[in-house]
C-alpha cells in the first residue's frame, strides 16, 4: 500500500477511533457508525498487516453489539461521576493550554474544552485532512499525542469489560505506533 493510501486511511481511522472515545455509542452522530462497523468497514481501509492479535481486535470492534450494553461500558469506563479511565490530558502531563495554542495556530476550529484524549486523535485527522503539514503532525504526535495514548490506551485495555473498547484500545495503539514510525521515516529523510 502507498503511503499516501495509509495516511488517508489513517485520517479516517483517526478520525472514526477520536469519535468512538469522545461520544457515547448512543449518540446521534454514531447512528450509522456501528452498522458500517458490522459491515466490516474497518476491515476495508486498516492499511497494516495484521497478527492474531489484531485481528482479533479488528473482529472484536466489528462485530455486532448491543448498543444499551456498550453504552453503559462507555459510561463506567470514561464518564459517570468516577471514571475508571481519565480522557482528561491533564491528568496525562499535557498542557491543555499549549494543545489549544498549537491549533489556534493552525487555524483549527475553536473547542468548547480541549481537554480530551479523543480530540488528539481527531485533531490528528483534521492535520491530515487539511494542512498537509508532516511538521504538524509530528509536533502533534511528539508533543501531545505520544506522551499519554500509551497511558490513556493501556488503562481503556486493562479496565474495559467488553471486548469493544479493549480492541479499540489495541488496535489505535497499532495505528498511532505505525504513523509515529512514518513521521521518524519522513523525519530521518529530510535531514
Amino acid at each position: 500500500m502507498t503511503t499516501e493510501n495509509q495516511l488517508n486511511a489513517f485520517s479516517m481511522i483517526s478520525r472514526l477511533f477520536g469519535n468512538l472515545f469522545y461520544r457515547s455509542p448512543n449518540d446521534p452522530i454514531l447512528a450509522n457508525v456501528f452498522a458500517w462497523l458490522q459491515q466490516q468497514g474497518l476491515s476495508s481501509i486498516w492499511a497494516l498487516d495484521t497478527d492474531s492479535q489484531s485481528q482479533q481486535a479488528l473482529d472484536s470492534v466489528q462485530m455486532p453489539l448491543d448498543l444499551n450494553a456498550l453504552a453503559k461500558e462507555y459510561e463506567k469506563l470514561f464518564a459517570g461521576e468516577i471514571p475508571q479511565v481519565s480522557t482528561r490530558l491533564s491528568d496525562y502531563g499535557v498542557s491543555v493550554e499549549e494543545f489549544v495554542h498549537f491549533r489556534q495556530c493552525r487555524g483549527m476550529p475553536a473547542l468548547e474544552s480541549a481537554d480530551h484524549f479523543a480530540l488528539l486523535l481527531l485533531t490528528a485527522s483534521w492535520i491530515e485532512d487539511n494542512l498537509d503539514s508532516v511538521a504538524a503532525q509530528h509536533q502533534l504526535f511528539e508533543q501531545f499525542l505520544l506522551p499519554c495514548a500509551s497511558k490513556f490506551l493501556a488503562q481503556v485495555e486493562s479496565k474495559a469489560s467488553l471486548p469493544f473498547y479493549r480492541a479499540l484500545a489495541i488496535l489505535s495503539k497499532e495505528i498511532l505506533a505505525a504513523m509515529a514510525d512514518e513521521l521518524e521515516e519522513y523525519a530521518d529523510q529530510t535531514l
